[in-house]
């Protein structure tokens, strides 16, 4: 039992960031992922090129893309982006159990 070192570490520590700012950050790539499907389908009806425009009340961006792989790749990491934010919202936590507790 020498070798092991036992840390206590608050559960709800998310990198000093709140629940409430990582919610506003998933909503807000929520809005720019839904923008990108709309945008999506509007370059499949219309051609290869698209555009789109969003106001996010602090920053106003402009995108066109010009190859509906450039929407879907995008589109993709706006996903891992947010499942980066989701992850955080998720405690990580191992419960180390003896096998003596297990039946066979």
């Amino acid at each position: 039992m020498d070798d092991v070192t036992y840390i206590k570490m608050d559960v709800t520590m998310r990198g000093g960031r709140t629940r409430d700012a990582l919610c506003a950050n998933i909503a807000k790539l929520d809005g720019i992922i839904d923008q990108l499907l709309n945008t999506a389908l509007v370059s499949v009806t219309n051609g290869d090129k698209a555009s789109y425009e969003l106001d996010t009340g602090q920053t106003k961006t402009k995108v066109e893309y010009t190859d509906i792989t450039m929407v879907t790749n995008a589109i993709a990491k706006y996903e891992t982006l947010r499942q980066f934010y989701a992850n955080m919202l998720t405690p990580r936590m191992v419960r180390l159990i003896d096998g003596k507790n297990f039946r066979t």
